[in-house]
């Protein structure tokens, strides 16, 4: 085990691009896809990867107060251990110290350096006062980030994980078996900002479809990202774009990665003399 970790900090100390099979098996010791997640007092924390490289900022760039434990080692996501369980239940050596509460109603995620094989567990300004608790290894009550994790701030080493917290699922653990709907399926966090389809943010994904709806993790002011906002296709589409756009929440919430298939059904040997006919009746409104 020594040698791997040793193995991880050379990698992340280095600022090469990852090359290898060796470097992405490194970083994914580091930071695994399993999603962190750790059932307290009823409700359930889960916490999504943002970006490798990154500390988590709020809507106003701003990072946030935290608190840092140290020598906690990959994985991350261990259900007994790792940044999402110290982070929030606690862990016996700030136990040993006197530490209470680990203030979790306060918690909006946390950063995990691997280079430190540390958790910067990270909470809404005014959470914390002073230079020490005995609930960590070191303080830093200087920042001023409020509300949810927004964005993030590049810094080599670190990974963001963002917080969302639900009442705890029913049998607790493991609740939805992975991959027994579009909500479990392993994260995807080029394509979803939260790893997961829009939907499953709203009414525990419930009203889900059955396949993988549309990306929206987007840069800012991108265009041609919806086939739903193309100029409509009267010739394929009776309602000149697919049906799903038009459903309560558009199309990320409804619609499918890739464009549905017309709704218009045609004699393929009479099609130019009817969508002639079509442009004709068109052009007389």
């Amino acid at each position: 085990m020594k040698t791997t970790i040793s193995a991880i900090a050379l990698f992340l100390a280095s600022a090469s691009s990852l090359s290898t099979a060796e470097d992405q098996n490194s970083l994914e010791q580091c930071f695994p896809d399993d999603i962190p997640w750790h059932t307290y007092n009823g409700n359930d924390y889960i916490f999504s990867r943002e970006k490798y490289n990154s500390v988590c900022v709020d809507s106003h760039g701003k990072q946030y107060q935290w608190g840092k434990i140290e020598g906690v080692y990959p994985p991350i996501d261990d259900p007994d251990g790792g940044c999402s369980a110290t982070c929030v239940s606690g862990y016996g050596r700030g136990q040993a110290r006197g530490c209470t509460s680990m203030k979790p109603n306060k918690l909006v995620g946390f950063n995990y350096n691997c280079n430190e094989n540390a958790c910067y567990c990270l909470y809404e300004k005014n959470t914390w006062s002073g230079n020490d608790s005995p609930c960590f290894d070191s303080i830093d009550t200087s920042k001023h980030g409020q509300g949810d994790v927004y964005n993030t701030q590049v810094q080599q080493g670190s990974t963001c994980y963002s917080l969302h917290v639900q009442p705890a699922s029913t049998p607790t653990p493991p609740g939805p078996t992975p991959g027994s709907s579009i909500c479990t399926y392993s994260p995807d966090y080029d394509c979803y900002k939260t790893g997961h389809p829009a939907c499953c943010s709203e009414n525990d994904g419930e009203d889900c479809p059955s396949f993988l709806t549309m990306c929206d993790n987007h840069g800012e002011g991108m265009s041609g990202t919806s086939y739903c906002t193309n100029s409509p296709d009267y010739d394929c589409y009776k309602s000149g774009r697919p049906k799903c756009c038009d459903q309560p929440g558009g199309d990320i919430m409804n619609c499918p990665k890739e464009q549905p298939p017309c709704d218009i059904d045609y004699d393929a040997t009479t099609d130019v003399a009817t969508k002639k006919l079509v442009k004709y009746l068109r052009a007389q409104k």
